[in-house]
Protein backbone atom coordinates (compact mmCIF):
# COMPACT_ATOMS: atom_id res chain seq x y z
CA UNK A 1 0.00 0.00 0.00
CA UNK A 2 1.39 3.47 -1.00
CA UNK A 3 0.91 6.31 1.43
CA UNK A 4 2.73 9.01 0.41
CA UNK A 5 4.71 9.39 3.46
CA UNK A 6 8.30 9.29 4.33
CA UNK A 7 10.07 5.32 4.33
CA UNK A 8 10.84 5.61 7.12
CA UNK A 9 7.15 5.37 8.91
CA UNK A 10 5.15 2.13 8.44
CA UNK A 11 1.56 2.13 8.15
CA UNK A 12 0.28 -0.85 10.73
CA UNK A 13 -3.46 -1.73 11.05
CA UNK A 14 -5.28 -0.21 13.90
CA UNK A 15 -6.46 -3.12 15.74
CA UNK A 16 -9.54 -1.03 17.31
CA UNK A 17 -10.84 -0.09 14.03
CA UNK A 18 -10.57 -4.14 12.79
CA UNK A 19 -14.28 -4.90 12.91
CA UNK A 20 -15.61 -1.80 11.35
CA UNK A 21 -15.60 -1.07 7.75
CA UNK A 22 -12.98 0.89 6.04
CA UNK A 23 -13.47 4.58 6.08
CA UNK A 24 -11.97 7.08 3.71
CA UNK A 25 -10.09 8.76 5.85
CA UNK A 26 -6.17 6.93 6.00
CA UNK A 27 -5.71 8.65 9.61
CA UNK A 28 -8.89 6.57 11.18
CA UNK A 29 -7.53 3.57 9.90
CA UNK A 30 -4.04 2.97 10.02
CA UNK A 31 -1.37 4.21 12.75
CA UNK A 32 2.01 4.99 12.03
CA UNK A 33 4.80 3.24 13.75
CA UNK A 34 7.85 6.04 13.74
CA UNK A 35 11.12 4.99 12.77
CA UNK A 36 14.65 6.16 13.63
CA UNK A 37 15.34 8.82 10.80
CA UNK A 38 19.08 7.55 11.17
CA UNK A 39 18.74 3.74 11.11
CA UNK A 40 15.16 3.48 10.76
CA UNK A 41 14.96 1.15 13.68
CA UNK A 42 10.84 1.42 15.04
CA UNK A 43 10.40 2.73 17.81
CA UNK A 44 7.70 -0.07 18.87
CA UNK A 45 5.20 1.20 21.80
CA UNK A 46 5.08 -2.60 22.74
CA UNK A 47 9.15 -2.58 23.73
CA UNK A 48 9.25 0.05 25.07
CA UNK A 49 9.73 2.44 22.26
CA UNK A 50 7.72 5.52 23.35
CA UNK A 51 7.96 9.27 23.00
CA UNK A 52 10.73 10.64 25.40
CA UNK A 53 8.75 14.20 25.47
CA UNK A 54 6.10 15.59 23.83
CA UNK A 55 4.80 19.42 23.66
CA UNK A 56 1.84 21.03 22.20
CA UNK A 57 0.88 24.53 21.23
CA UNK A 58 -1.47 27.11 19.38
CA UNK A 59 0.31 28.69 16.82
CA UNK A 60 -2.60 31.40 14.53
CA UNK A 61 -5.46 28.83 15.34
CA UNK A 62 -3.38 25.61 14.00
CA UNK A 63 -2.53 22.83 16.63
CA UNK A 64 1.07 21.43 16.37
CA UNK A 65 2.25 18.31 18.92
CA UNK A 66 6.00 17.62 18.81
CA UNK A 67 6.82 14.77 19.84
CA UNK A 68 11.10 13.67 20.63
CA UNK A 69 12.01 9.68 20.14
CA UNK A 70 15.43 9.30 21.49
CA UNK A 71 17.42 6.14 19.72
CA UNK A 72 19.55 4.08 22.01
CA UNK A 73 21.59 2.71 19.03
CA UNK A 74 22.08 5.77 17.69
CA UNK A 75 22.34 8.14 19.99
CA UNK A 76 20.39 10.39 18.19
CA UNK A 77 16.56 11.94 18.16
CA UNK A 78 14.06 12.27 15.56
CA UNK A 79 11.17 14.35 16.23
CA UNK A 80 7.12 13.37 14.98
CA UNK A 81 5.30 16.47 14.43
CA UNK A 82 1.71 16.58 14.07
CA UNK A 83 0.05 19.92 13.15
CA UNK A 84 -3.97 19.94 13.12
CA UNK A 85 -5.06 22.66 11.12
CA UNK A 86 -7.84 25.09 11.82
CA UNK A 87 -8.98 25.46 8.45
CA UNK A 88 -8.00 22.18 7.01
CA UNK A 89 -6.57 18.67 6.98
CA UNK A 90 -4.32 17.42 9.67
CA UNK A 91 -0.68 16.01 8.54
CA UNK A 92 2.52 14.70 10.29
CA UNK A 93 5.48 14.87 9.28
CA UNK A 94 8.83 12.86 11.17
CA UNK A 95 12.12 15.32 11.30
CA UNK A 96 16.12 14.69 12.13
CA UNK A 97 18.09 13.06 13.30
CA UNK A 98 19.05 15.47 15.46
CA UNK A 99 22.29 15.67 17.84
CA UNK A 100 21.61 14.19 21.07
CA UNK A 101 22.87 17.62 22.89
CA UNK A 102 20.22 19.58 21.16
CA UNK A 103 17.56 17.34 21.65
CA UNK A 104 18.53 16.97 24.97
CA UNK A 105 18.02 20.67 25.37
CA UNK A 106 14.49 20.42 23.91
CA UNK A 107 13.62 17.41 26.08
CA UNK A 108 14.87 19.40 29.22
CA UNK A 109 12.78 22.50 28.35
CA UNK A 110 9.57 20.27 27.58
CA UNK A 111 9.92 18.96 31.18
CA UNK A 112 10.01 22.01 32.80
CA UNK A 113 6.72 22.22 31.76
CA UNK A 114 3.80 20.70 34.50
CA UNK A 115 1.30 20.48 31.48
CA UNK A 116 3.17 20.08 27.98
CA UNK A 117 0.18 18.77 26.70
CA UNK A 118 -1.82 21.74 27.15
CA UNK A 119 -2.25 23.65 23.99
CA UNK A 120 -3.10 27.07 25.62
CA UNK A 121 -0.20 27.09 28.30
CA UNK A 122 1.67 30.07 28.28
CA UNK A 123 4.66 29.05 30.78
CA UNK A 124 8.13 30.08 29.97
CA UNK A 125 9.04 26.60 28.58
CA UNK A 126 5.85 27.03 26.12
CA UNK A 127 6.95 30.35 24.90
CA UNK A 128 10.87 29.73 24.55
CA UNK A 129 10.11 26.20 23.08
CA UNK A 130 7.25 28.21 20.49
CA UNK A 131 9.47 31.34 20.04
CA UNK A 132 6.56 33.60 21.57
CA UNK A 133 4.61 32.64 18.60
CA UNK A 134 1.63 31.35 20.53
CA UNK A 135 -1.72 32.45 20.05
Amino acid sequence: MTTGLPSWISPVKSKRFSNEPPVPRLAETEQYMIQCSNCHRPFDPQAGGKSVASISGSISGDEFIESYFFCHHCQLYTVEIYHDRFLGEESVSVHGPIAKAEGDAKVQLINQCSRPWDKKCRCESHLTYFDGNLD
